[in-house]
C-alpha cells in the first residue's frame, strides 16, 4: 500500500496520448542529453524491425512524471527517450516539408485568446537555444546539419550535450534518407499509435524520487537472469537438482558478477533464435522453450553454465593452452583489446559457439583474428548497431554448419556481408581489396582519427599495430597500469615547433594516425611541448618505453612533413598486412 500511495496514475499510453496537449519540462537536476549514436539509431531500428515483423506495438519502458498542473509535468525519468522522440519528429517533419508534424513540437497558441506558444518539452538550459533554433523551427534540423558541419556550431568535446544533438539529427537523418516517404508515413502512423509507455504520474518531487528509487535501486533489484534462474529451477522435479543448479549458478555468477551473466544469456539467446531481440529477455526464452530448442529446467542450466564458463575461460581470463607460448600472449592481448574497445559485443556469441563447437584451441587462435578482422572493418564502415548483429548471425549460422573449423576458417570471408540498412541493403566483399581499403582509409586516413569514435579507435589500432610489430617475446600489455596516446607535434605547439610546420600542416596532421604514438605513463602537459629532440631523449626514451611503435622513432632525427608522411605510410601499410586479405 505504501507503494501504490505515490503514485496518482499508471497508465499505458501511446505516444499520441502522451503528447497531446500536455507539455513537460526537464528540471535542473537531470543530467544533460547523453545518449549517443548507437542508442539513437537503436531506437528507430527496433521500431522499424517491430513494424516489419508484424507486431502489435512495441513497448518503450515507462515514464515517471510529477505533475506540475492540469496539462505540464516534470520528467523523472525518461527525458532523453522523450527527447529523442522529439528530435525524430523534428526530422521527418523537415525531411518531409511536412509542418503538420509541427504541433507534436510546438503549440503554435492563439493570439487572440492571449495564449502564447509552447514548446512540447522545455529542455535543458545549455540546449535550450539550439532547440529553439534548430528543433523547434521548421527546417530547423537541416540547417542545423549544415551549421554543425560548417563548424558553425563549436563544442568541446564528443561528450559534449551539443555532439549529442548532432548525432541525434544525424543518425535520424541517415535514417528516414534510406526509407521512401510511404514508408516513413507508414512508421510515423505507428511510432504515434503502437509505441507505447507505462506514464507514471505522481503529486511531488518528493513521492518521484521516492517511487524512482523503488522501481530502480531498492535493495538488489531483480535481474533478466534471476527471473530466468527462478522459472526453471521450478521446472526441476526434485530439490537436489535444485539445490545443485541453485549452487553452480551462484559460483559462476560470483566468478564473473551478476551484469556479465546476464550477457551471457543474451549471447545465447542470439546463438539459439539467430535473430535480433524483439522482446524483453524472458519472453525470447519463453518463446525459445516452446520452439523446443533448449527445455527448461537442467538443459537450460547446462547450456547457459556451459557457455559462461567458456565466456570466462576463452574472453575474460582469455586462456589458451595447446599453441606456442607467445600465441597465447597475442590471443590474451587481442581479447583484452576487443573487450575493451569494440563498440560492442556482437563478435563474442560467434566465439562462444565456435569454442563450444570444435574445442580445437590452435583453430580457435586462428579464428580470433580473423573475428577481429571481420569486426574492425565493419567499425570502420561504421556498421549500425542492427548491421552488427546481422553480420553476428551469419556467422553463427556457417558455424552451425560447418562440420570442421576450417570450413569456418576457409568459408568467413568467401561471401560479401549483406547487411540491411532501411530499405536499402548494402556488401562488404572482404576479398575485394579496393574496397576494403576504401574502408579502412575512411577512418585510418581520416583528418580526425585521434577523436573518432571517441577516440577508442586510435588507441585501439594504435595497439593493435604496436603488437604486431612486436616479436615473439612480447610480454603483452597487462603489466603497464597507464597507456596513453600521445601527439609527436603536439596539439598546441610553441617555440621551435611553430618553425618547422606551418599552421595549416599543424591542422591536418596533427591528429592523424602518423601523428601519434604510445606511452607508457601519463606526462605532464608541459613536456608533451618538449621539441622533437628532447622529446626523443626523455619523453620517447626506448630503453624505457615498451613499445615497438614508439621504438619507430630511433628512426627520425628530426619531425617534419617528411617524416610525418614517411611514418603515416608505414602504419597504413602495416594496417593493410593485419585487415586485406
Amino acid at each position: 500500500m505504501q507503494q501504490t500511495s505515490l503514485i496518482l496514475e499508471a497508465k499505458e499510453v501511446n505516444i499520441r496520448d502522451l503528447l497531446r496537449d500536455k507539455f513537460f519540462e526537464i528540471p535542473i537536476y537531470q543530467r544533460p542529453l547523453s545518449w549517443t549514436e548507437d542508442n539513437f539509431q537503436k531506437l528507430v531500428e527496433d521500431i522499424k524491425d517491430a513494424i516489419d515483423s508484424g507486431e502489435e506495438g512495441y513497448f518503450l519502458g515507462a515514464i515517471i512524471l510529477k505533475r506540475i498542473d492540469d496539462i505540464t509535468f516534470e520528467i523523472v525519468d525518461g527525458q532523453q527517450r522523450l527527447t529523442s522522440l522529439l528530435i525524430l519528429l523534428a526530422v521527418c517533419r523537415d525531411y518531409l516539408k511536412d509542418n503538420k508534424l509541427h504541433k507534436w513540437l510546438m503549440d503554435e497558441g492563439d493570439e487572440y485568446a492571449g495564449i502564447p506558444a509552447r514548446e512540447r518539452v522545455k529542455v535543458w538550459k545549455d540546449l535550450y537555444k539550439l532547440f529553439q533554433e534548430y528543433v523547434y523551427k521548421p527546417g530547423g534540423t537541416t540547417r542545423f546539419l549544415e551549421d554543425f558541419e560548417a563548424k558553425k556550431i563549436q563544442y568541446p568535446d564528443k561528450d559534449s550535450p551539443f555532439y549529442h544533438l548532432y548525432e541525434a539529427i544525424k543518425s535520424f537523418r541517415n535514417f528516414v534518407e534510406e526509407l521512401s516517404e510511404e514508408d516513413i508515413k507508414r512508421f510515423l502512423q505507428y511510432l504515434f499509435e503502437k509505441v507505447y509507455l507505462v506514464r507514471i504520474i505522481t503529486g511531488s518531487r518528493s513521492s518521484a524520487f521516492r517511487l524512482f528509487n523503488i522501481l530502480n535501486t531498492r535493495g538488489l533489484p531483480l535481474s533478466t537472469a534471476d527471473v530466468l534462474k527462478s522459472i526453471n529451477l521450478e521446472a526441476l522435479p526434485d530439490d537436489d537438482r535444485r539445490n545443485y543448479y541453485f549452487e553452480e549458478w551462484r559460483k559462476i555468477e560470483e566468478d564473473i558478477g551478476r551484469e556479465r551473466l546476464e550477457d551471457v544469456i543474451s549471447y545465447v539467446r542470439l546463438i539459439l533464435k539467430e535473430e535480433k531481440a524483439k522482446k524483453e529477455l524472458v519472453e525470447e526464452f519463453e518463446d525459445i522453450f516452446k520452439s523446443g530448442k533448449i527445455k527448461k529446467g537442467a538443459e537450460f542450466f547446462d547450456t547457459i553454465l556451459k557457455y559462461a564458463e567458456l565466456y570466462r575461460d576463452r574472453v575474460l581470463d582469455a586462456k589458451i593452452n595447446a599453441i606456442p607460448p607467445h600465441k597465447k600472449v597475442r590471443y590474451k592481448t587481442l581479447m583484452d583489446l576487443m573487450v575493451r574497445f569494440l563498440p560492442s559485443s556482437d563478435w563474442i556469441p560467434p566465439l562462444l559457439l565456435f569454442c563450444k563447437k570444435f574445442k580445437d584451441e590452435n583453430a580457435l587462435y586462428e579464428f580470433a583474428f580473423q573475428l577481429e578482422r571481420k569486426f574492425f572493418i565493419e567499425w570502420c564502415a561504421d556498421f549500425t548497431a542492427t548491421e552488427r548483429i546481422t553480420s553476428s548471425i551469419n556467422l553463427i549460422r556457417l558455424i552451425k554448419k560447418a562440420k570442421t573449423p576450417e570450413d569456418v576458417l576457409s568459408s568467413m570471408f568467401k561471401h560479401p556481408e549483406v547487411v540491411k540498412r532501411g530499405r536499402k541493403s548494402r556488401k562488404i566483399d572482404f576479398m575485394d581489396h579496393d574496397a576494403v581499403k576504401k574502408i579502412l582509409l575512411s577512418k585510418l586516413d581520416d583528418q580526425h582519427f585521434y577523436t573518432l569514435k571517441g577516440g577508442k579507435i586510435a588507441r585501439y589500432l594504435l595497439l593493435r599495430l604496436d603488437m604486431e610489430m612486436q616479436g615473439e617475446n612480447f610480454p603483452g600489455y597487462a603489466n603497464i597500469p597507464t597507456i596513453t596516446v600521445e601527439h609527436i607535434l603536439p596539439r598546441t605547439p610553441r617555440g621551435e615547433w611553430l618553425s618547422i610546420f606551418a599552421k595549416e600542416d599543424i591542422d591536418k596532421i596533427v591528429n592523424k594516425l602518423g601523428n601519434l604514438t604510445l606511452l607508457n605513463r601519463r606526462r605532464n602537459s608541459r613536456a608533451s611541448n618538449y621539441d622533437f629532440k628532447k622529446k626523443k631523449e626523455r619523453y620517447f626514451d626506448v630503453e624505457r618505453n615498451p613499445f615497438a611503435i614508439t621504438a619507430m622513432l630511433k628512426e627520425y632525427d628530426k619531425w617534419d612533413i617528411a617524416s610525418f608522411k614517411e611514418r603515416h605510410k608505414k602504419l597504413l601499410d602495416k594496417a593493410f598486412e593485419i585487415y586485406l586479405f
